[in-house]
């Protein structure tokens, strides 16, 4: 799940490094990225927080992978569970945009990945163990956190989605994230929403994003 929260916290505000000139998928991550929304609602795009480019060369990603290399968990099978499909050949190597956006009442933030069909369906395919429910991380710094996962019930969205929540203790501090994976033709996107607000609203917003993403994909990329 670390990869899962390092996207969301990287995309809202530290993911600022550009992508090198020779990048041979840059031309098609921009494309993505001008399919990403520019608002939804009260959400509006942070462009100083966003980026695009090869999905394994972008900061988001390897910020996560520096974090979750560094972290310790009580059941090493729950690093990046719910997100295992990052680790294809087919996704690394492929153009991708994270995009940031600013909302009252936490943060969103949206991944487009443009692949091949059938490394579409095996990444939606990954599912994190059943043993994933609960577990405790131990980070660099010596803090550790409690994870609680469970998945939501949300409405199909694209031509095949799920959606997951994570609730995470640090100390006396709680935070949630809610995140859906959807699969629209050969695209691989996520919407997450992160922060302590009220998990009803969050949901709410993270099917209205997801569904106005989806849409500006069809019309942008045909």
């Amino acid at each position: 799940m670390t990869l899962s929260i390092g996207l969301a916290l990287t995309a809202c505000g530290s993911a600022e490094e550009d992508q090198p000139a020779a990048d041979p998928n840059a031309e098609a991550a921009a494309r993505l990225h001008e399919a990403q929304p520019t608002s939804v609602r009260d959400a509006t795009l942070l462009p100083e927080g966003s980026e695009s480019g090869t999905y394994a060369e972008l900061a988001t990603v390897q910020y996560s992978e520096q974090v979750r290399d560094s972290t310790e968990i009580d059941k090493p099978e729950c690093v990046d569970a719910a997100n295992r499909w990052g680790d294809l050949d087919g996704v690394r190597e492929a153009p991708a945009s994270v995009a940031a956006y600013e909302w009252p009442e936490g943060s969103v933030s949206s991944m487009l990945v443009e692949t091949d069909e059938e490394t579409a369906d095996e990444a939606m395919a990954i599912e994190p163990p059943a043993s994933c429910e609960s577990y405790n991380a131990t980070y660099a710094d010596g803090t550790s956190s409690e994870y609680g996962v469970r998945d939501l019930d949300m409405p199909e969205m694209g031509d095949e989605s799920r959606a997951f929540l994570i609730e995470v203790r640090t100390g006396e501090e709680e935070s949630r994230m809610l995140s859906v994976m959807y699969r629209n033709g050969s695209l691989l996107g996520m919407t997450s929403i992160l922060g302590g607000g009220d998990e009803a609203d969050y949901e709410e917003m993270l099917t209205a994003f997801t569904e106005a993403a989806i849409a500006r994909q069809d019309q942008m990329l045909g």
